[in-house]
């Protein structure tokens, strides 16, 4: 697949996750315990995989009202299955249900929902990196984070798309060869916590 045929792709999948936001309710049905925040490679066009990241801040998350919110969810064709995890007591300091979904044409989605406090420690990071994102990124930068989830992929490496961009927009990485050694010189943190100043 070709640096286009890559561009066109995280195009459609953008578009596509969005209308699933829609299909779902997601934001709607979020709203009635908290803020629900979009955040991750949807918002600034960077997808190749039908996922979804969504953060919803409320004051003291409990499972109760978690629980509410995805009772709906279950209800809804296509909605295959839903993961919970109480990560209250890790660094994550939060409540995580995955939603599987098949929509229309067949692709599944998974959409990650994290239930944590307005004063959760990194509240608005992702938020605010995004917004950055949608405002700065430029066309090389984007094709190189391409060109690496892309082989990341294909490689069938598992890696988080903040450490490529993190490789990419901070360190100058360019290609997947370098990404791979970039990785080894630089671990992933638990929780990762840059956030670029300039792109």
């Amino acid at each position: 697949m070709n640096i286009e045929e890559l561009l066109q792709k995280s195009i459609r999948l953008q578009k596509e996750g969005y209308r699933v936001i829609e299909t779902l309710g997601l934001l709607e049905r979020w709203q009635q315990v908290g803020k629900p925040v979009i955040v991750g490679s949807i918002r600034f066009g960077l997808m190749l995989k039908p996922n979804i990241d969504m953060e919803i801040y409320t004051e003291k998350p409990n499972t109760d009202m978690g629980f509410d919110v995805i009772r709906g969810f279950a209800r809804i064709p296509g909605v295959k299955s839903i993961r919970y995890v109480n990560a209250l007591e890790t660094p994550d300091q939060g409540l995580y249900w995955r939603i599987d979904y098949t929509d229309e044409k067949g692709v599944v989605w998974d959409i990650d929902n994290w239930l944590v406090d307005f004063n959760h420690p990194n509240a608005g990071l992702a938020d605010g990196f995004a917004s950055f994102m949608e405002e700065h990124l430029k066309e090389d930068k984007r094709k190189s984070i391409l060109v690496i989830k892309n082989s990341a992929i294909k490689e069938d490496l598992k890696v988080r798309g903040i450490d490529i961009y993190k490789a990419v927009i901070k360190d100058g990485v360019e290609n997947y060869p370098q990404f791979c050694q970039w990785l080894k010189s630089n671990p992933p943190t638990v929780i990762e916590e840059w956030t670029p100043d300039s792109i």
